[in-house]
């Protein structure tokens, strides 16, 4: 009956033309899903049960350090799927033994890039980061004098980076070394995040800067 009913309303091409992105997202959702399974039990990393990922996660982990992934995650790497335009990939890198990344339970992101060069990239529970989302705890080159730029600098230079639970990031973002974002916290689309976010507020801008702060209400 409720064929029918859809029949009459929209055209047969139309919702031929949608069932098959409802199929392809399903059956990207259920490959996807096992392939990052399986990647993670090759490279020893640890992740909670029900994971969700569409597209492609590429893992590049230095021997000794540790990827952590908790439960629910929900990985959005394919365009198709992505409301918004995405790089077509999500990247999760380690590059020295001592590097972490930590990643907590029901946490959604799109199209991201992490990169722990030999600290620790933490992202609380309950975060949400939207697509082409950079975060990284090192410049990867000196800053200054510029003739040391191709200099690759020690790890001493490198600093953490900790995101804290039910944050949202939005489009392009970038994240650079030594922040620590607050819980609750609201990062706008397109903003350079180099200094600490505190909690209940909204930042934005390059670099961003706090706009509003918000009351928590228990």
């Amino acid at each position: 009956m409720k064929i029918f009913q859809h029949l009459k309303r929209y055209k047969l091409s139309e919702l031929l033309a949608y069932s098959f992105y409802i199929f392809r997202c399903k059956a990207s959702l259920a490959f996807s899903s096992a392939v990052f399974a399986l990647k993670c039990k090759l490279l020893n990393i640890q992740y909670g049960a029900c994971p969700k990922v569409w597209g492609k996660v590429y893992f590049h982990k230095f021997p000794g350090s540790e990827i952590k992934i908790g439960k629910n995650v929900r990985i959005v790497s394919d365009p198709y799927r992505y409301a918004f335009n995405i790089f077509p990939q999500s990247k999760i890198r380690t590059f020295t033994p001592t590097a972490k990344v930590i990643i907590g339970d029901n946490v959604g992101f799109n199209g991201i890039n992490i990169l722990a060069r030999s600290q620790t990239v933490s992202i609380g529970h309950n975060t949400m980061i939207g697509g082409n989302c950079q975060i990284m705890d090192t410049d990867g080159h000196p800053l200054w004098p510029p003739q040391s730029r191709w200099v690759y600098p020690g790890t001493e230079f490198d600093a953490p980076v900790s995101i804290g639970n039910h944050v949202f990031i939005g489009l392009n973002v970038i994240i650079l070394k030594g922040v620590t974002i607050g819980d609750n916290a609201i990062v706008a689309a397109g903003s350079v995040v180099a200094s600490n976010v505190p909690a209940n507020s909204l930042v934005a801008g390059v670099p961003a800067k706090v706009i509003k702060s918000y009351e928590v209400v228990n």
